[in-house]
């Protein structure tokens, strides 16, 4: 499946896994599902095999000659925020579910839960915080692989667990009204699913990909597969496409602005294709640093790293130009690279994990050169950036349950928190603790307390003047701006 999903539904598998259920159903609904694991992750924790060691030396080409280049940021924009006030009445879900989520775009929020084996979504006026449309059940499904919020649509996935082949079913809902306006079979361990602005992309596992249309789901275009098939279909995006507002989110925007679509061979090429259309727009060969890897598209740039190497290699091709690929960073024995963010101009930002440890690294990607490397715990798994900045979050394994850690340009720590922190802006982050909420200045750390919410089981959603989040018993919108 593609990368963007790929990491937000882990994400949500992980966070339930330490939710505490009620009733058995819900226990074996989701108990159930845990034997799932997609190739890229499988490949990633297998990758860990020991080689001989390079005794003083460095994992990565360094140049130390000459100054490391200064980046140049726009000035932090700074986002005042007040004390959460409830907007309208607690939208409820009918009874406690084990597991609920939110998600926001546009004018709406919305929200996710399970009535017995119905699956369920409800949508909030994000303004007033009162109901948009009626709750709609999807239909009876044994897990759900949660909602994603566009402006084109509300997606809900549905999970099936009892040999339906594809297992999961896409709905594509109606943002105004509610109404599903047409559903998608696909299998998220074998195939990929993007949503462009023009189209919903789904790659299949024999490498067949097909646009469809938004409104209708009418097929735009279909590609049949070719001797030398895709094995793995992203999306291009940008260092200024905006900052994740809800915590599935947390890696990647799922609309994909930029129209290109890239596809990796089983050869190891690349096949750009134009999203509207399917057209072969452009090919370059050797993007593959090996014959398993993972991949990530940013501000022009493709890289992929390597997953069943004795070491990793994360290789570099610029897209739109011409000049060979190249690798940029090779990594230590039995250490594995997770994920990547473009963190400033020129540069991007790695997690490298090994047994109970990850690193941070910051490198300058046309130099092939490392700025500095910061070590955290390997349960923060989730890495985003904001401007040359840097947040790393995940679910500790002991309490306290959620942490984050805010690391600058120059990699200094800014804050080490048990809260959960999120991007508001370039300058403010929001500070969610078990009730807490309170703002967080991304450039010195400083914490001002806004008050406190109901327990909201971490999966909320936000802007910056509102924050939507699930209740015990529903979901409530809250303004935040002062």
């Amino acid at each position: 499946m593609s990368t963007e999903l790929e990491r937000m539904f882990t994400a949500l598998r992980d966070d339930a896994d330490a939710i505490p259920l009620g009733e058995a159903g819900g226990a074996r609904r989701r108990g159930e599902r845990r034997r799932r694991t997609q190739l890229v992750a499988v490949a990633a924790a297998v990758a860990c095999v020991v080689a001989a060691g390079v005794a003083g030396g460095s994992w990565l080409t360094r140049d130390l000659a000459g100054p490391e280049p200064e980046p140049i940021a726009p000035p932090d924009r700074i986002v005042q925020l007040g004390p959460p006030r409830p907007l309208g009445e607690e939208i409820s879900f009918g009874a406690r579910p084990a597991f609920s989520l939110t998600s926001v775009a546009g004018e709406r929020a919305y929200a996710s839960w399970f009535a017995g084996d119905q699956l369920m979504v409800a949508a909030a006026d994000l303004r007033t915080g009162e109901r948009a449309w009626p709750a709609k059940a999807l239909g009876e499904f044994d897990d759900s692989n949660g909602i994603v919020a566009l402006p084109h649509a509300l997606l809900a996935i549905g999970e099936h667990n009892d040999g339906t082949i594809p297992d999961q079913l896409l709905f594509v809902v109606d943002p105004d009204s509610g109404v599903v306006r047409w559903k998608l079979p696909f299998s998220i361990n074998d195939d990929d699913l993007l949503f462009f602005e023009a189209a919903v992309v789904l790659v299949t596992a024999d490498g067949t990909s097909r646009g469809y249309d938004w409104t209708t789901g009418r097929v735009l275009w279909e590609q049949p597969a070719t001797a030398d098939r895709p094995v793995m279909s992203i999306g291009m995006t940008h260092p200024d496409s905006g900052l994740p507002n809800d915590v599935l989110l947390a890696q990647h925007l799922p609309l994909l602005r930029d129209p290109r679509l890239l596809q990796v061979t089983a050869g190891g090429n690349l096949l750009v294709r134009d999203a509207a259309t399917g057209t072969l727009t452009a090919t370059r060969a050797g993007v593959a640093p090996s014959g398993h890897a993972n991949y990530i598209a940013t501000g022009g740039r493709l890289y992929g790293y390597s997953l069943m190497e004795r070491t990793y290699r994360l290789r570099v091709t610029d897209v739109d130009g011409t000049g060979a690929s190249r690798d940029i960073l090779t990594g230590a024995p039995e250490h594995n690279l997770t994920t990547l963010v473009a963190c400033g101009t020129g540069r991007v930002c790695v997690l490298d994990s090994y047994m109970d440890t990850s690193q941070v690294i910051a490198l300058d990607v046309t130099q092939g050169r490392e700025l500095w490397r910061v070590t955290a715990p390997s349960d923060l798994d989730q890495l985003t950036a904001a401007g040359t900045r840097v947040l790393l979050t995940g679910r500790r394994s002991e309490p306290p349950q959620v942490a984050s850690i805010l690391i600058d340009k120059d990699g200094r720590e800014v804050i080490r928190s048990e809260a959960q922190l999120v991007w508001i802006s370039t300058g403010t982050l929001l500070s969610l603790g078990t009730t807490e909420v309170a703002s967080v200045d991304a450039a010195d750390g400083e914490v001002r307390a806004l008050g406190e919410l109901p327990a909201h089981l971490r999966w909320c959603s936000w802007t910056e003047t509102r924050l939507a989040c699930p209740t015990p018993t529903g979901f409530q919108v809250w303004a935040i701006n002062r």
